[in-house]
């Protein structure tokens, strides 16, 4: 659900020209001989990691010396030494494409060894050093987890969609696409189990009794806008910049699949967006101008769990190191998404050719 006093008070922010930040530590590497931590003003802002893909803004004090930044190691050997500093950073995002969020975060299963999940898949990364490909697990384990979260997801949309009477089409591509996450989630941990060599599978999806869904329809046209106009058009066009570095031939091919798959359910947030406008007014078009307006002020965030960033290691398994993500996201934002937001704040809200033909009939 969305925080309706954080939504007002990011407005507000980016109405004086300002970001919308929370508090938060971030951390980076240093060499295991510094005993002391370099002074805020002498830190490069980029070596710093906060919240999954957010930006830092402004070290805010000074830096604690730490054994270990790492979120993987399992024994002391492992360790990475580090400095972590408060931080004004942008909203973490731990979320890739469309994710099931209960009271504003997202929710994910735990990780089990399950070989139904795990399905045959030819991958040479076994010849890899072991510290190597336990992060490259921890990458595609965690995309599949994603994409596994997007199942109860657009399940969920299916639902919202019925109770605000969209039209058929719309419900029938959000069920159409809550089965191409299925068969994203089975290829991402194929890849994973490949990659480590045992079968790792998705545990119980951890819902309660009932399932939240959007209280009205701007709640409905504002996750829309973030996780399908946003998220998606991001995750697909991240997904075809993958396949085009990869170099293992069976990982190339599901990439893309996945690149194709989100962009139809990229499509689908625009389309819903555009309905809701339609049908919800003036109401609807604010709260969605501001989810633009905050990405445009923000960037996009893109979620890189583990530390491993060799650029070369991680294309060989279809993977983006941080710096070439957030080129490709920041070029999916400028030349995708913004100005396809601009038509469609602009009044480019249209029905669609399925709604044209019904209006005609009716």
């Amino acid at each position: 659900m969305i925080d309706p006093y954080r939504l007002f008070l990011c407005s507000i922010l980016v109405a004086l020209g300002s970001a919308c930040t929370t508090e938060g530590e971030a951390c980076m590497e240093v060499d295991p001989s510094v005993e002391m931590c370099p002074a805020p003003k002498d830190v490069d802002r980029d070596k710093l990691r906060g919240g999954c893909g957010s930006k830092i803004r402004r070290i805010l004090g000074e830096g604690e010396r730490v054994d270990n930044i790492s979120d993987w190691a399992e024994s002391e050997e492992d360790w990475v030494p580090g400095c972590c500093y408060p931080v004004k950073e942008t909203e973490p995002n731990c979320a890739y494409g469309r994710p099931l969020r209960v009271e504003g975060e997202p929710v994910l299963a735990a990780t089990v060894t399950d070989e139904r999940w795990a399905a045959a898949l030819a991958v040479t990364a076994s010849t890899l050093p072991q510290a190597v490909r336990e992060e490259l697990v921890v990458r595609w384990t965690r995309a599949a987890l994603d994409e596994h979260a997007s199942v109860a997801a657009f399940s969920r949309v299916a639902l919202d969609l019925m109770r605000h009477g969209a039209p058929p089409e719309l419900i029938e591509l959000a069920h159409a696409a809550a089965l191409d996450e299925v068969r994203h989630a089975r290829h991402g941990f194929a890849i994973a189990s490949a990659i480590g060599g045992a079968p790792v599978g998705p545990g119980a999806f951890p819902l309660g009794a009932s399932v939240p869904l959007a209280p009205d329809l701007v709640a409905v046209a504002v996750e829309a806008a973030l996780d399908g106009c946003i998220g998606e058009t991001v995750a697909s066009l991240l997904a075809w910049e993958a396949a085009a570095v990869c170099e293992e031939p069976a990982i190339r091919e599901v990439l893309r699949g996945i690149a194709e798959d989100e962009q139809r359910h990229a499509l689908l947030g625009w389309r819903t967006v555009a309905w809701a406008i339609r049908h919800g007014g003036a109401a609807v078009r604010t709260a969605v101008a501001e989810v633009f307006a905050a990405a445009a002020r923000e960037g996009v965030a893109v979620p890189l769990p583990g530390r491993l960033d060799d650029a070369t290691v991680l294309a060989r398994v279809g993977l983006l190191d941080r710096a070439t993500s957030l080129r490709h996201a920041a070029r999916t934002l400028h030349q995708v998404i913004l100005p396809a937001a601009r038509d469609l704040l602009a009044g480019g809200a249209r029905p669609g050719r399925a709604e044209q033909e019904q209006e005609m009939r009716a």
